[in-house]
């Protein structure tokens, strides 16, 4: 009798441990947060704000050494090409580019995400600020996903609103614009180098102020013929100035073409 009750004790632990392990198991499979977000420190939550004005006070390469997170939205990934191991992040407070991230694809136009900062370093690059991870060896650990989906819309504007500079690194919706006459017929890309670059397109309003359309080489759409008539495309704004205190060009980084809706008569056509 007492071998059979040692028996059944034996079973039934093995029972109890085995079903232990399967809650465990289920409980760590559906953990998407890792730390939890009531473990972060609400005084190292940072705006998109708070980094330009960090760098504004340090200037570039100032290097994050703690934990500060940013809560933003990918308004524009690196899935169609036109960027590479690149996301777009915009808040309530602006827009900005990640950069040199560690794999490709890494996040998705229209997730909610929270960036560990650690490792990052804020970079001016000709006009366009960006948040650079090449010293974070795997960016998959640094962006916890809060919503999968939870895109923000596009900022209605005109090229005149774009050269304020209210813009950068946002997602724009920009209106009543058509590629000058110059560049009709021709690709968003035909150069035919043997190292591949971006090339620019340029558009315009019927007013005459210009904005550059820029695509990359790798882009999905680089073979695709620029559209002829007026309308209006939705993308990220990017500021591009050569030499501080020089001209600065506007540029326009479109997402897929079916975000360019250049249907209308050209400016001054008539029927």
């Amino acid at each position: 009798m007492i071998k059979l009750y040692n028996m059944k004790n034996i079973i039934l632990i093995s029972i109890a441990v085995f079903i232990t392990a399967g809650f465990l198991f289920t409980g760590c499979e559906k953990e998407t947060d890792r730390p939890p977000v009531t473990m972060v420190d609400t005084a190292k939550v940072l705006e998109i704000k708070d980094i330009y004005q960090i760098h504004a006070d340090s200037g570039d390469n100032y290097v994050f050494t703690e934990d500060y997170m940013l809560y933003a939205t990918v308004v524009m990934d690196d899935s169609t090409g036109n960027i590479y191991k690149e996301a777009y992040l915009q808040d309530s407070t602006g827009g900005i580019n990640l950069y040199k991230l560690s794999s490709a694809r890494a996040l998705k136009t229209g997730q909610y995400v929270r960036i560990n900062l650690i490792g990052a370093s804020i970079l001016n690059y000709s006009g366009k600020l960006e948040l650079v991870f090449t010293n974070v060896l795997d960016f998959g650990k640094n962006a916890v996903v809060q919503n999968q989906y939870a895109p923000i819309d596009p900022k209605v504007v005109t090229v005149e609103e774009i050269m304020t500079g209210n813009y950068n690194g946002m997602l724009v919706d920009v209106q009543g614009i058509q590629f000058k006459d110059d560049e009709l017929t021709k690709t968003y890309y035909s150069k035919d180098l043997q190292v591949p670059l971006d090339q620019n397109r340029y558009a315009v309003d019927c007013s005459g102020n210009e904005i550059i359309v820029r695509t990359s080489s790798y882009a999905t759409f680089a073979k695709d013929t620029v559209p002829g008539g007026n309308g209006n495309a939705i993308g990220v704004i990017t500021k591009f100035q050569k030499v501080a205190g020089g001209d600065i060009d506007w540029q326009l980084l479109i997402r897929n073409t079916d975000e360019v809706s250049l249907e209308n008569p050209r400016c001054g056509a008539t029927e």
